[in-house]
């Protein structure tokens, strides 16, 4: 099995622009914390919640000084070229009962190689759920990554000092490009304690891992476990958070304060599910019918929650779309097809939504980005052969891309501020109803929230 942890010069190199698109271009904005809590040279295994396939994989390779080595499924090792690709990212491949009884005896040579990457110094990751999932909330662990923590512990005496670094990640949206993610790292776990149990009842110390990982990581991530209010939750993270977070003096100004506010806000209404579940079900109702006529029109929450619109601010949005459209035209020319054609080409090739959001990063930060920038700046200095030009030209590019996400995202707003506001003065009845319904979420998770300080 070869080496993937040895050193590479191109992932060295790779490493930079990879950490550069992926924080500050595919994401608008990242928060980490807690990285204060483990030494790069530790011995460390990663084990972070699973939502977004390898975009989570991704998280560890930006976010972290070392060089994280990933176990990931075997059967994504389909061809020679695919294994080389992912050998040179750093995976490695691991054996379920669904790749054959035959190929599971093969474990035991990744464990090994497991340990010895451990105690090189080097970081692994694995994702302990085993598989990925778009809804929010920790499924039942694999015993892969305990198995794998006590073989290394087990090998060495468990004089290692291995630390098991239980991760939590959130994304904002796990498909549009320029959102934005949270990863917090846990207090690392140690199992030099579980040393006699491992040895009497491997099973047993394999499950009281689990469960460790299972405590220490659900602070760290959103946890939605009520399948019946899922979505409400989630549209009230976004309908009611900000206005939770005042009633409750808590900071707003981070995406952590944000991902605290809504900690707390999902307990509460954990808590309200069980004592006032007839004041939640029609909580959902209302929550489910607002956001079915959002969808109708293809209105976000912050159309009627900013409403309504007067003339003056409507005319200085409209003035500022209409200055800046010059820009926009060339940075749509220069930059449309690095972020559509990725788009499309992924939702073509991945039934599973999941694989979306990496297939569009892939595509088009790792090849169309720097493939089409460099033939386009190549075109513009043979036509103008002047390098001063060709050089401000190639300067541009990428801020104009971002120019071009954001003024689309505005003109969007615009657009559905001026429509909504048609909407109002005709006094359709979607739209009323859509503030009356609005109007009544936010009263009644007030009522819950005063019901709760008293």
């Amino acid at each position: 099995m070869k080496k993937v942890e040895k050193f590479s010069l191109g992932y060295y190199v790779g490493r930079f622009w990879i950490n550069f698109s992926f924080k500050h271009i595919y994401y608008r904005r990242t928060e980490i914390r807690g990285r204060h809590k483990f030494r790069p040279n530790d011995p460390l295994l990663f084990a972070p919640n699973h939502q977004n396939a390898l975009m989570d994989a991704l998280v560890f390779v930006t976010t972290l000084q070392q060089e994280p080595i990933f176990l990931a499924r075997a059967d994504i090792f389909k061809s020679k070229f695919i294994t080389r690709i992912l050998n040179f990212l750093k995976m490695m491949p691991v054996y379920r009962i669904r790749d054959g009884f035959e190929n599971l005896q093969k474990n035991q040579e990744v464990f090994n190689r497991c340990t010895e990457i451990l105690r090189t110094g080097h970081s692994l990751c694995l994702f302990p759920e085993g598989n990925h999932s778009d809804k929010r909330f920790f499924r039942p662990l694999k015993k892969g990554l305990a198995r794998i923590a006590f073989e290394a512990e087990n090998q060495c005496d468990f004089k290692l000092g291995l630390k098991i670094v239980p991760t939590g990640i959130d994304y904002s949206s796990y498909e549009n490009v320029r959102g934005r993610l949270t990863v917090s790292y846990a207090d690392p776990i140690t199992i030099t304690d579980l040393k006699d149990l491992f040895r009497d009842d491997p099973q047993k110390a394999m499950k009281e891992l689990n469960n460790r990982i299972r405590v220490n990581i659900e602070p760290h991530m959103i946890e939605i476990p009520w399948e019946d209010i899922y979505f409400m939750v989630m549209d009230l993270r976004i309908i009611y958070g900000r206005r939770f977070r005042q009633l409750k003096n808590l900071p707003g100004k981070t995406l952590f304060d944000k991902f605290d506010g809504d900690k707390a806000m999902i307990q509460l209404i954990g808590s309200k599910r069980e004592s006032h579940r007839e004041v939640i079900n029609q909580l959902n109702s209302l929550v489910m019918e607002y956001w079915k006529l959002l969808k109708k029109y293809n209105f976000r929450d912050h159309i009627p929650a900013r409403a309504p619109y007067g003339f003056i601010r409507l005319f200085l949005n409209t003035l500022a779309i209409a200055i800046g459209l010059p820009l926009h035209i060339y940075a749509l020319i220069n930059n449309y097809h690095l972020f559509r054609i990725p788009g499309w080409l992924s939702r073509t090739l991945f039934k599973d939504p999941q694989f979306r959001s990496t297939g569009a990063y892939v595509i088009s930060m790792a090849f169309m980005m720097p493939l089409c920038y460099g033939l386009q700046t190549l075109i513009v200095g043979l036509i103008f052969k002047t390098w001063c030009i060709w050089l401000a030209y190639l300067l541009t590019l990428l801020p104009a891309g971002l120019y071009m996400l954001h003024y689309m995202f505005e003109n969007r707003k615009w657009l559905s501020r001026i429509r909504f506001t048609r909407m109002l003065r005709k006094k359709d009845p979607d739209a009323l109803r859509i503030m009356q319904l609005r109007e009544v979420i936010v009263n009644r998770m007030d009522e819950l929230v005063h019901s709760d300080s008293e």
